[in-house]
């Protein structure tokens, strides 16, 4: 399934599927603003990770950074990272030509929402994002620019879901002059929750998300550790 995304700067509402009437999919709704994220969980019980209680420089391969939630990258290292700012996640050996953080969840969440910091505006993008949950479907090539006013603004994503997550990947976009891999970015402020009531009479699934445009794909599942343009 293929289906045209329309960009605006802010906000915007998309239609990326509809539900099937006898092996239904997964229904899910796509964030680019935090208190849109937020509102939407309204009382749901949050669990939260800034990483202001880890060490700088602590390696976070394999580690779990909220219950059943891990980060692992293709590249060397992942771990926590403090420049003048606060702490992030971080892949800090950067020897590939292609940076990806997958964000893995090995118990029950139906919501996630993270920042992605340091995405520096004057960088080309696309970076894109995979969403893969436990039924096997797959919302993939999901792209975001750089749209946020300057390397300092962080860019949300947040998924919210009636079927659990099982990963969710991070694919880093061009450097400026979109040759070489690729723009740093870190990974920050992670929400998530186990369970989320949707209306059950939702027939279709709506965006709203900072810096999309092209195309989203939904898809049957891949091979693990694959990503193809």
């Amino acid at each position: 399934m293929n289906i045209k995304l329309s960009s605006t700067r802010m906000l915007l509402a998309v239609i990326l599927a509809t539900t099937l009437p006898a092996a239904q999919a997964a229904t899910a709704m796509l964030y680019g603003d935090r208190a849109a994220f937020l509102s939407e969980l309204g009382a749901a019980v949050l669990s939260q990770q800034d990483f202001e209680g880890f060490a700088d420089g602590s390696d976070m391969s394999g580690v779990q950074f909220l219950p059943g939630i891990t980060a692992s990258t293709n590249l060397e290292k992942i771990g926590i990272f403090q420049g003048s700012g606060d702490k992030e996640l971080f892949i800090q050996t950067r020897n590939k030509s292609q940076a990806i953080y997958d964000i893995i969840l090995s118990q029950p969440y139906q919501a996630l929402g993270f920042d992605i910091e340091a995405f520096d505006p004057a960088t080309p993008g696309p970076g894109f994002l995979d969403v893969f949950f436990t039924d096997g479907d797959i919302l993939t090539d999901i792209p975001v620019l750089p749209l946020n006013a300057s390397e300092q603004d962080p860019l949300f994503f947040g998924v919210i879901a009636d079927t659990d997550i099982q990963r969710i990947r991070w694919s880093e976009g061009p450097e400026i002059g979109g040759t070489s891999c690729c723009e740093e970015t870190a990974l920050d402020n992670f929400v998530a929750v186990s369970a989320v009531p949707l209306p059950a009479a939702l027939p279709l699934f709506a965006a709203s998300l900072i810096g999309l445009t092209g195309i989203s794909r939904r898809r049957s599942p891949r091979i693990a550790g694959t990503h193809k343009r």
